[in-house]
């Protein structure tokens, strides 16, 4: 979602909120609560942290070993981690959006936009 700046005309406040290009602009101010807060000229920006951190991808969470190895077979390039006793057991973990991609598609999933 898109992060776009916005300033108070009453009290200059200033903050970046988090909207949907679609969502009505704001016009309220958190701070000082009058009606002069204003989205102010730029691009939307978002955060792109997926691309710099692995992805932990719970959703697909596989059982069993049986069940890991033929996913490594069909997405070799994405850690899965096959310890019983470890919390991410059967949890795929992308490295990028490439490996991403390659696991849901060994699942036969899609990613949602």
């Amino acid at each position: 979602m898109p992060m776009y700046p916005y300033q108070c005309q009453t009290c200059n406040h200033e903050e970046d909120e988090f909207q949907h290009m679609r969502e009505d602009h704001l016009t309220v101010c958190p701070a000082c609560g009058s009606d002069t807060y204003d989205r102010q000229v730029s691009l939307p920006h978002t955060d792109m942290k997926e691309f710099h951190t692995p992805i932990e991808m719970y959703s697909i969470g596989l059982t069993d070993d049986e069940e890991i190895k033929a996913f490594k077979r069909q997405a070799p390039d994405v850690y899965v981690d096959m310890n019983p006793k470890s919390e991410l057991y059967g949890v795929p973990i992308a490295k990028s959006r490439k490996q991403k991609l390659s696991a849901l598609a060994a699942t036969g999933c899609v990613e949602r936009k």
